[in-house]
């Protein structure tokens, strides 16, 4: 064959006249591939619906067996009006708050109380040093007994000069001077006797007594501290004067009015307990669009400021379908009740709601007219708070 032969001439070994045919697949390939993986895929799905398994009953071909509810107590469940109420969470203040200071400036000698300590209204709260304070009395003290030996003198000098006045033998600037002496006198002294009994009352200021009856809460100042005007010593509130502050939402505002007698619960006390609506206060947060409501608290008993309670608003009585305590049945986060339907039980899933007496409000999964059965000993649902029926 020549040297310079193209690449596309027949191949040199193959005789005069014959052609060897080309076989291209390289073309087929791809289509061939995806063939395959098509072909896997319906066979994987035909597997996992169950094409290849015999024996196997199809779901839903078979009914299963329900239980009959003969010889069990059941109850039809209806609807019926109750009076409901809404609750709003609040905190316990108390009404008036002191935090104590003191006056005059003076280390602190002595501290007589601690923090939930109750005092008597009067009582000595912390006593300071008082040797500067009492060295001004005295000080004030003999001011004053000096101004009273002036105004003495000037009044025996009045005393003197007028009938030489009146007979001429003085003149008049001499005796306008010996009255202006004695006016001078008498208001020096009225002015030192002020300042005497401003510095009895600075010297009492170093006695800190309570304000009123009441209980401290905290104590912030020990024996040694510096005590001055504007730095707290202990802080305290009013004993038996305490109100619950609750964020009122804007839409319960027309079941509220001052003076009204509302329930409220404290949740540590565990019992209800009976206020009055002493504030309404006039502005409404437009973060939480709520208006602060204060209820006075009749009974204070085990309460403390900074509790957690909730008040209970009177709302208007309305259609609630509720299902005994004893016709629930728990399965971990699941409740359940089982309805008799021709003469079978029925397992059913309800959303349950508050709680009403022995009952609980039925939010969905129950219809009225429908018979539940009762179950004793069934684990008790705890009610959802928010709002509750009486």
């Amino acid at each position: 064959m020549p040297m310079n032969a193209a690449p596309d001439d027949p191949a040199p070994h193959a005789p005069a006249g014959e052609t060897t045919p080309t076989i291209r697949v390289k073309g087929h390939a791809p289509l061939l591939r995806v063939g395959l993986s098509v072909i896997v895929i319906v066979l994987l799905m035909l597997w996992i619906f169950g094409a290849f398994r015999r024996g196997v009953i199809p779901a839903g071909k078979l009914p299963v067996p329900g239980q009959s509810a003969a010889g069990l107590a059941t109850q039809t469940v209806t609807a019926r009006m109750i009076a409901a109420n809404t609750e709003v969470m609040g905190t316990v203040q108390a009404e008036q708050i002191a935090t104590v200071t003191s006056r005059v400036v003076g280390n602190v000698v002595e501290m007589r109380v601690s923090a939930g300590q109750r005092v008597a209204r009067g009582a000595i709260l912390a006593v300071l040093d008082d040797r500067d304070l009492r060295h001004r009395v005295e000080q004030a003290q003999d001011a004053v007994r000096s101004a009273e030996a002036t105004l003495a003198q000037a009044q025996s000098d009045y005393t003197r000069d007028r009938p030489l006045f009146d007979q001429q033998v003085i003149t008049a600037y001499d005796f306008e001077h010996t009255q202006t002496t004695l006016k001078t006198a008498g208001a020096n002294l009225h002015r030192l006797q002020q300042a005497e009994r401003e510095a009895e009352v600075n010297l009492s200021y170093a006695v800190i007594r309570s304000p009123f009856a009441g209980v401290v809460v905290d104590k912030l100042a020990n024996t040694g501290d510096l005590a001055a005007p504007g730095r707290p010593l202990l802080t305290m509130y009013e004993q038996g004067r305490l109100w619950l502050e609750a964020d009122v939402p804007e839409g319960l505002l027309d079941h509220i009015r001052l003076n009204q007698r509302l329930t409220f619960t404290i949740d540590v006390a565990s019992r209800n307990r009976e206020g009055r609506v002493v504030e309404i206060v006039p502005s409404s947060d437009p973060a939480s669009r709520s208006v602060l409501v204060r209820v006075r608290l009749n009974d204070t008993k085990n309460i403390i400021p900074g509790m957690f309670g909730r008040v209970l608003i009177p709302m208007p009585a309305e259609a609630v379908l509720a299902v005994p305590a004893s016709a629930v049945v728990r399965a971990g986060q699941l409740t359940m009740v089982e309805v008799v339907r021709a003469g079978r039980l029925e397992r059913r899933t309800v959303q349950l709601g508050r709680a009403i007496g022995d009952q609980f409000e039925v939010l969905s999964g129950l219809a009225s007219g429908e018979t539940v059965v009762l179950r004793r000993g069934s684990a008790p649902v705890p009610p959802v708070h928010g709002r509750t029926v009486r």
